[in-house]
């Protein structure tokens, strides 16, 4: 449960935070702590020379085009959507990343927000504030200050300077973490120290300076001395629900579908004649696949305009207006195809008593979602349910729009 509610909290969290942290100043992040001086003033005195010294080196570039340049630092948040990206240049802001592959080879000066497959700090990378990150391998070589990460492997081998709040599947800790470990995971594995090391660098194998706390199936044997503070073990149990709880939810499973179905065909037939399930349109297998296909395409594409909308940060509060539209569509989908399927049924039937209607609409909905519990099967027809709705939604919005401006051009022409 804790895996589950940790997963849910740090994608939420990962997108309400990138939708309002373009308001915030990146310039108010914590300074470095005094163990990466070299790092700090190498940022610094760059910024210094472009800040005041641009006129000089403006004056170098006019008399030798050939003559290379210091190194520039990107000022400002940076959003970057790409099957791989890699950060070679110094950035002072936020950095917001969707990518397959995502390699950090230079200091940022805020915060970090990752979705990837495969995320890669390196020994140049420093991430100056905090990390979020959802991947499925998380290596860190360089430095960063706090993780709050999901993954299925979590490799720290450079310096996490405060926390770690994680939920993995395997945690390695080959270096120092500053202070403590908040985690839920399978297995934890430390670097352990070497007998023949005589030096007291903390970073040459793995060490918790603060407090652990970790929940798992069972218990792990942590190694002498690898946790300063103290360890607590949470213990993840599987609850296994017994026949009557399961009862219970699949009445609660049906019951929530019927009542949504229901009320969505009331509110169809009061709302507007245009909507109303008795129209004629026959349930033909063209109309079938070209509805699948239009309930595949409009989420892809209202997932794509989020996101390149998400990159304008002016814009990006439409986002949610989208996501919370797309939300809607999935919620209403299954049942506008229960309707449609009970209006071929009551047509094909001849019933026409809005009662009686009712009664085959509830039975529909008992058909569909028996088949919805059949393994294998009930993923095709749930995927059916979903795609078709969303369909059918669309072409009655634009049947309806169409209507609507030949209407209007006839007025026009009287």
């Amino acid at each position: 449960m804790l895996k589950n509610k940790l997963k849910i909290i740090s994608l939420i969290t990962l997108l309400v935070v990138s939708l309002y942290m373009p308001l915030v100043n990146a310039d108010d992040t914590t300074t470095p702590i005094s163990e990466d001086t070299n790092t700090e003033t190498n940022v610094d005195t760059t910024n210094e020379a472009n800040t005041n010294e641009t006129n000089t080196e403006n004056e170098a570039v006019e008399t030798n085009e050939d003559q290379d340049t210091s190194f520039t630092i990107k000022n400002g948040d940076e959003y970057l959507c790409k099957d791989t990206v890699s950060i070679d240049t110094p950035v002072d802001g936020n950095v917001f990343i969707l990518a397959n592959n995502v390699t950090i080879n230079s200091p940022i000066g805020g915060d970090a927000f990752i979705c990837a497959k495969n995320v890669n700090i390196t020994e140049n990378g420093y991430i100056y504030s905090n990390l979020f990150v959802c991947a499925q391998d998380i290596t860190v070589k360089g430095k960063v200050y706090n993780i709050y990460s999901t993954s299925k492997n979590l490799t720290l081998d450079g310096i996490v300077y405060r926390d770690v709040k994680s939920v993995c599947d395997t945690l390695n800790i080959n270096s120092a973490i500053g202070r403590d470990v908040y985690v839920s995971v399978s297995n934890i594995n430390f670097k352990e120290k070497s007998s023949s090391e005589e030096t007291d660098d903390i970073t040459t194998y793995g060490n918790i300076q603060g407090n652990l706390t970790y929940s798992s199936t069972q218990e792990i044997s942590i190694p002498d001395g690898s946790v300063v503070g103290t360890t607590k073990y949470n213990k993840e149990t599987v609850e296994t629900p017994s026949s009557s709880e399961k009862i219970a939810s699949y009445i609660k499973s049906f019951g929530a579908l019927a009542v949504s179905t229901i009320i969505i065909w009331l509110l169809s037939l009061w709302i507007s004649p245009k909507l109303k399930l008795k129209k004629e349109t026959p349930l033909t297998i063209k109309k079938v696949f070209g509805s699948i296909g239009l309930g595949i395409l409009i989420p892809l594409a209202l997932i794509i305009l989020s996101i390149l909308i998400l990159m304008i940060p002016i814009a990006s509060q439409l986002t949610i207006f989208i996501l919370c539209l797309l939300a809607i569509l999935f919620f209403i989908s299954v049942s506008i195809s229960i309707i449609d399927i009970n209006k071929f049924i009551t047509k094909k039937f001849k019933v026409d008593k809005t009662i009686s209607q009712l009664g085959t609409l509830i039975i529909s909905t008992l058909v569909f979602w028996v088949l919805s519990l059949i393994p294998y099967l009930g993923s095709l027809v749930s995927f059916i349910g979903i795609t078709y709705g969303i369909g059918t939604i669309s072409n009655r919005l634009i049947d309806t729009n169409k209507k609507d401006t030949k209407k209007d051009n006839k007025d026009t022409d009287k």
